[in-house]
């Protein structure tokens, strides 16, 4: 039997969730280990009795209760711990460089193979320090082209260097440099896993906790319908803090609004969650722009509510497991700001196109949640705890 342990953030982390900060030093936050309450979790802990069955043991260890324990050869670390440090050093890069490192060095000591999962959500932005103290450097997603990773990114991301060096942005900003010694650690570099194997059946805070007790999925699919009466929802905010970021998104809505907006089967801007979600399941089509990352949880809401998604080319990256298969899973508009009034009066017109994707994306999702699913997620983990 293979043993593998997870080290994982408190429940609470109030780095970002400053309303809970009372919380934290209840015994309780400190020390329970729920790794579905993590999204990037949930798919192993889904999935315990099958990697079992398969020969690979898995425990969970709450950060808290890290030098209580005697740990496996084999340690995952996930980097979202640097939340349970951060009050303590009040800088990202403080905290990997007198928090994480540390650790990192000292668990090097007692295992075999130390694997740190980056649950960061774009392709750049690599925590470039910590390669040389693990055997393993996962992301969610990567460039196709590891070449890209050594030049210098406005924004760390190559859609905001896109933006800001096509779109005059880049003029109070500093681009950021290139990991020149990714040739020497790209054999460390490797794909977990993405969003869609969220825990996507609570709606709140409490239904969230109860269900981070159960292993039963019953994900809710809507079936897609030619017939709907939304055609287009693009239901998120426009930011002027992060210009780079949240350029993309921005200036789509701005455009979307300027055409669409008098239109009543149209849903533009931010509404309501609950609003949100049902009017997924009456749109034919939902656009979901890059954020902080490419991949989105909205992605995967769509093909819930059975609506086709429409995203910026995602050609540029590779996940696991790829939904983003060009006008098949989804539907790819380009980057270019100048092309999207054109591109969305076709794609918009076409309810063939829209009603095939739509079946085509939550036929692929619901795959994810069968047995033979839950087999390849399985095969994939274990090819990742595996030493090459």
């Amino acid at each position: 039997m293979i043993k593998v342990d997870i080290i994982i953030p408190s429940i609470i982390s109030y780095q970002k969730n400053p309303r809970y900060k009372k919380f934290h030093n209840l015994l309780f936050f400190q020390k329970c280990s729920l790794p579905s309450w993590n999204g990037n979790w949930y798919p192993v802990w889904y999935n315990l009795k099958n990697l079992k069955n398969k020969g690979v043991k898995i425990r969970f260890i709450n950060y808290s209760n890290l030098k209580r324990k005697s740990l496996s050869n084999i340690v995952g670390f996930d980097s979202r711990i640097i939340n349970n440090l951060f009050f303590k050093y009040n800088s990202v890069r403080e905290t990997r460089r007198k928090g994480i490192i540390p650790l990192l060095k000292q668990l090097k000591k007692k295992v075999d193979s130390l694997l740190y999962f980056d649950n960061s959500d774009s392709t750049g932005h690599f925590h470039y320090d910590i390669f040389p103290y693990v055997d393993k450097y996962l992301k969610k997603q990567l460039l196709k082209d590891r070449e890209i990773y050594k030049k210098p990114l406005y924004g760390k991301r190559l859609f905001t260097d896109y933006y800001a060096r096509n779109y005059n942005l880049n003029s109070n900003l500093e681009s950021k440099k290139g990991f020149k010694s990714i040739s020497i650690f790209k054999n460390k570099l490797d794909l977990s896993w993405n969003f869609a194997f969220k825990d996507y059946r609570y709606s709140n805070f409490l239904t969230r906790l109860l269900y981070g007790f159960t292993r039963n999925v019953n994900l809710k699919f809507y079936k897609p319908n030619i017939n709907r009466k939304t055609i287009l929802a693009a239901n998120y905010t426009i930011k002027s803090s992060y210009r780079l970021i949240y350029f993309q998104r921005n200036q789509l809505l701005k455009t979307l609004k300027e055409r669409y907006n008098s239109n009543k089967n149209f849903s533009l801007g931010k509404i309501p969650k609950k609003n949100y979600l049902r009017t997924m399941r009456t749109s034919k089509a939902v656009v979901s722009p890059f954020g902080w990352g490419e991949i989105c949880y909205r992605d995967f809401e769509a093909y819930l509510a059975g609506a086709a998604l429409i995203k910026p080319n995602m050609d540029h990256l590779e996940t696991w497991p790829n939904l983003y298969i060009k006008n098949e899973n989804y539907i790819s508009i380009p980057w270019k700001l100048e092309d999207w009034a054109d591109v969305f009066q076709e794609i918009l017109t076409d309810s063939k196109l829209l009603l095939e994707v739509a079946k085509n994306g939550q036929e692929s999702y619901k795959n994810l949640w069968t047995s033979e699913g839950r087999k390849k997620f399985c095969d994939h983990f274990i090819e990742i705890i595996t030493p090459k």
